[in-house]
Parts: structure tokens; C-alpha cells; sequence
């Protein structure tokens, strides 16, 4: 069985989640800014996606 490749997508991902949660410590809340880098990260992901096909 062959692996999987994340590609540029995960990166994407994982990136926009922790820009998110430092920004949100930075200004207190750090939960808030933990789901907003996921958010658009999910959407960056799709992006790259979408762009790549």
C-alpha cells in the first residue's frame, strides 16, 4: 500500500492553526484563536486543493 502525501494542503493547515492560536494568546484568548486558524486553515486547504486539480 502506497503512503498518502499531505502536500501543500496540511502545511497550509497546520500554519494558518498556529498564526491563529499565538495570535489569540497574544490578545487573551487563546481558544478563540485556535478554532479561527482552524477555520481558515479548512478553507486555505480547500484553496490549495481546488488550485492543484
Amino acid at each position: 500500500m502506497g503512503q498518502k502525501k499531505w502536500g501543500v494542503g496540511g502545511v497550509v493547515f497546520v500554519g494558518c492553526m498556529f498564526i491563529g492560536g499565538g495570535v489569540g494568546s497574544l490578545l487573551g484568548h487563546p481558544q478563540q484563536g485556535w478554532l479561527i486558524g482552524m477555520g481558515i486553515g479548512f478553507l486555505g486547504m480547500a484553496v490549495t486543493r481546488l488550485i492543484g486539480k
